[in-house]
């Protein structure tokens, strides 16, 4: 039975899980700490609550010696110790006498925080898509506008909403301050919607008290003055102040870096010197002066927590000794195979022990060793046979031409002609190699086209005509009459003058058979003799590189021993196969096959062949 790693290691991994989480529930139930994670969340839900509520209230007061009665009433509502702090001095402290620890300590800061998003560089940019920032909701204060001029910003929004034909409850927002605005994107350009953005009531006069802040500062540093600061009003939800500044004709743009954006902030800051608090520190913690509690590690409780630890240690311990060692020591054994195989002993093999992954991996080491041994044995036999084949031309070239050198042969047509064959049979094998060398690469490709496979065939015949005529071989050809394949003809045309070749070499018969049809699609090639035939021993060596049989391996049977072992190659290219089926004495049939080659709609593979010659 298989025994997968991956279970053993799953099994033991599981065991821990489970007594780490068993170990936990006893500690939870046996260990109680003096807080809670939920209790933590609480309070730390309750110090932004209280956060925001101070900065609000110091976004609208010039000081803090009157925020008492609201920090007092935060402390109630939230059940928190709160203590305001500015410069060493304790303006309010709900629990007087507590310190006040560093890690209770948060600074709050309504002009740090104006600075930061709206005068700081890379500052948020506004929501209604301009260049410029908004400014903090709860520093709106100097532009609050009291009721009489809410309800007039609010009467002149509703006419723009009714003149557009918009829904009251949809269009219509309010910043802070109270300004009604029209809360729709885009903006619309009629019904004097532009005029809302006209600034009302104490903007104005904020706006005017900017300008003539930041001018003097622009002059001073040698830049030029603008008309005016702007104040923007941008859509609602969340409501949005935005201020920039305006210099003729072009448009609002926000302060730039560098001395600019150092007068505008000088200008607001003395501007909202009557209305922003200065920066306090406040102190937020639990009514005994610590947000944080301590678990009770009492004797019983690390006794406990020491025993959880090490049953859930030596658990995994063991399953370290038990699981992981092993394989580990067994894929050990396969590095150290590896780094032989890679020195060059392909001999090497490694121990195979059980049914698991590590023995899988074992099993595909000794196998691909001994397939790269049988690689290099091949590699080896074709460098011989490589030689075996040149050196027969070259010996023949040779002897001929010393021959003739030395006056023993003479120089005729007769020997030409020698020569001029034995060079063909060297460019042959040399041909014959680049296309195989060429195969292995992948850089041999085949190029599919419409293909009259008939006229194909009748080619190959027409070609192989003068040496079967010679042979006293007869090549018929049988295919039906239109039958279109979607192939390379070049390469299916070497792949047919190849068996040809070799049926008229080898065969010894008087006939030839060149046999075409279409099978579910697919196109099937036959070359057919009725020579000597194939012994069934030596059939499954009939494709390989450079083989002959025993009986025609000699310079007379000529050819490269190349041609079918290059046949296979180009038609399982066009991802077919080339099969070979034989017998001694009862000749021998290719066929070719070349599936999906032949388009729907093409020649009954059924029905006779129309075309016979």
């Amino acid at each position: 039975m298989r025994r997968s790693l991956v279970a053993r290691l799953l099994i033991a991994v599981v065991a821990v899980a489970l007594v780490a989480v068993l170990g936990t529930v006893w500690l939870t139930h046996t260990t109680q700490p003096s807080y809670s994670i939920e209790q933590a969340g609480t309070n730390l839900e309750a110090d932004v609550a209280i956060v925001d509520e101070l900065l609000d209230w110091g976004g609208s007061h010039a000081t803090w010696d009157d925020v008492g009665p609201l920090v007092h009433r935060l402390a109630r509502e939230h059940g928190r110790r709160i203590a305001v702090v500015e410069q060493g001095r304790t303006v309010v402290d709900t629990r007087p006498g507590l310190p006040h620890p560093d890690h209770a300590r948060t600074e709050v800061d309504p002009w740090q925080d104006l600075v930061d998003q709206v005068l700081a560089p890379g500052g948020s940019p506004g929501a209604g898509g301009d260049d410029l920032a908004p400014l903090p909701d709860h520093l709106s204060g100097a532009l609050a506008l009291d009721d009489e001029q809410r309800a007039e910003s609010l009467r002149r929004v509703s006419a723009v909403v009714e003149c557009l034909g918009l829904a009251p409850e949809t269009s219509i927002g309010f910043w802070p301050t109270g300004r009604a605005v029209l809360d729709v994107t885009p903006q619309p350009e009629g019904c004097d919607a532009p005029g809302l953005a006209q600034p009302i009531g104490p903007e104005q006069r904020v706006l005017d008290q900017l300008t003539d802040l930041t001018n003097p500062c622009l002059i001073d540093a040698g830049l030029p003055p603008v008309d005016r600061v702007v104040l923007r009003p941008v859509r609602a939800d969340p409501a949005g102040i935005v201020l920039g500044l305006e210099t003729g004709a072009a448009p609002v743009r926000r302060p730039a870096a560098g001395d600019e954006l150092r007068c505008v902030a000088a200008a607001f800051t003395t501007a909202s010197a009557g209305s922003v608090a200065p920066s306090v520190e406040v102190f937020l913690t639990d009514e005994r002066g610590d947000q944080r509690g301590a678990l009770d590690l009492s004797p019983g409780s690390q006794a406990r927590i020491a025993l959880v630890s090490a049953v859930v240690v030596t658990l995994v311990l063991a399953t370290a000794g038990l699981v992981g060692v092993p394989a580990v020591r067994r894929v050990r054994s396969v590095t150290r195979a590896a780094r032989e195989l890679a020195a060059g002993d392909l001999s090497v093999v490694v121990p195979v022990r059980g049914g698991d992954e590590v023995s899988d991996l074992a099993r595909a080491f000794n196998t691909m060793a001994a397939e790269l041994a049988r690689a290099r044995e091949q590699q080896q036999q074709m460098v011989a046979d490589v030689s075996h084949e040149l050196r027969t031309p070259l010996t023949t070239l040779r002897g001929w031409l010393e021959g003739a050198q030395e006056g023993v042969v003479p120089t005729d047509a007769r020997l030409v002609d020698l020569l001029h064959g034995e060079t063909m049979h060297l460019q042959q094998i040399t041909a014959d190699l680049h296309t195989l060398t060429r195969a292995d690469s992948g850089h041999l490709v085949v190029r599919p086209e419409p293909t009259d496979v008939a006229a194909l065939l009748l080619d190959v015949r027409r070609a192989s005509s003068g040496r079967a005529a010679v042979d006293g071989v007869e090549i018929v050809v049988d295919a039906p009459d239109g039958l279109v394949a979607d192939v390379d003809p070049g390469r299916v045309r070497q792949v047919v003058d190849n068996l040809v070749a070799n049926a008229l070499q080898h065969s010894k018969g008087t006939r030839v058979d060149l046999h075409a049809s279409q099978v579910d699609g697919a196109l099937v090639l036959e070359v057919a003799d009725d020579g000597v035939g194939i012994s069934a021993d030596d059939l499954p060596s009939l494709f390989d590189r450079f083989w002959r049989a025993d009986d025609s391996r000699t310079k007379g049977s000529g050819g490269s021993g190349l041609g079918l072992a290059i046949s296979r190659t180009l038609v399982e290219l066009h991802r077919g196969t080339l099969t070979a089926a034989s017998g001694l004495g009862g000749g021998t049939v290719f066929t070719a096959t070349f599936p999906g080659s032949v388009p729907p709609g093409g020649p009954d593979a059924q029905r006779p062949a129309s075309l016979k010659v």
